[in-house]
Order: structure tokens, then sequence, then C-alpha cells
């Protein structure tokens, strides 16, 4: 016998003799096995899981947040552009000089349709951009920045700052 055979015989008596140990028997002589583990988890071991899972929801709902504030910054900028070209669009085709004023509903009308900034010409945070001025570099909303000022310095709002 190699001694490779030799530990898995007596490893198959160990374990033998260990579920043997394990039962019962009866007054008939009949073995009835009884389990040593009920199956199924400790509410210890459930509190532990779920304070494991509140501690990483509580470490990654901020940064979620964070990114959705962010994301807002980042749309806020993208209408700043959109009103730029659609007042200096408006300006070129009806031969506004520098300085004039363009109205809510005059730039709205050279925006794509049915977006919230053409329809309401607010911001999506609901503070309103107001008239623009051609020529002008138009501004954010002082509410907006004020909202958003955690997540977008003044050189995240550049050249669009207050």
């Amino acid at each position: 016998m190699s001694d490779s055979s030799v530990f898995q015989h007596r490893t198959c008596l160990v374990l033998f003799e260990n579920y043997k140990d394990r039962g019962t028997t009866d007054m008939l002589g009949k073995t009835q096995f009884q389990p040593t583990r009920r199956a199924g988890f400790t509410l210890v071991e459930i509190m532990i899981v779920v304070g494991i899972i509140t501690l990483l929801a509580a470490l990654a709902i901020p940064g979620f947040l964070r990114a959705r504030k962010r994301a807002q910054a980042s749309r806020v900028k993208d209408d700043l552009r959109l009103i730029e070209a659609a007042v200096d669009q408006y300006a070129v085709e009806t031969q506004r000089q520098p300085g004039s004023v363009v109205s809510v509903v005059d730039w709205t009308a050279y925006l794509k349709k049915e977006t919230l900034l053409c329809t309401t010409g607010k911001d999506l945070l609901g503070h309103d951009f107001g008239s623009q001025t051609v020529d002008q570099i138009p501004s954010v909303p002082p509410a907006t920045y004020a909202a958003l000022s955690d997540v977008a310095d003044d050189g995240f709002w550049a050249p669009f700052g207050p």
C-alpha cells in the first residue's frame, strides 16, 4: 500500500467513526440520525449582514448625490451655451446691434422645441435665465449658482460666472 492510499483509508475510517457517532439507536436497533446543526442563519449573522449593507449604503449615497448635483451643474452650463448661440442667431437674423436686449420669448424661439429650456426659459432647478443682451455672455442665475456651489466652483462656471 502506498502512503497516499493509507492516508485515504485512515481518513475514511475517521469520517466513518464521526458519522457513526452522530446517531442514536432506538429499541428496535435502528439507528436514527440527529442533525448536529440546523439549516439557516442565526439572528446575529443576519444582523451583521444588514450592518454591512447599511455601512456600504452610507458610504455610497453621498457620492451618488454629489454626482447628481454635478450633472445638474453641467446641464445648466450646457443650457448657457445654447442660450448664447440662440441670442447670437437671433441678433444675426434680426440685425440687432451689440447691447440690444433680447427677451426670453425671442431667444427661446431659436432652441429645440419641447425642451425644458425652450418651453420655460428656466434652468432645471426652476430659476429664470431672463432676458439676454446681444454680444454678452449669459450668466448662471444667482440662485442656481448658490444651490450648486458645493460641486461647481468659479472655475467650473467660466465664462458663465454670476
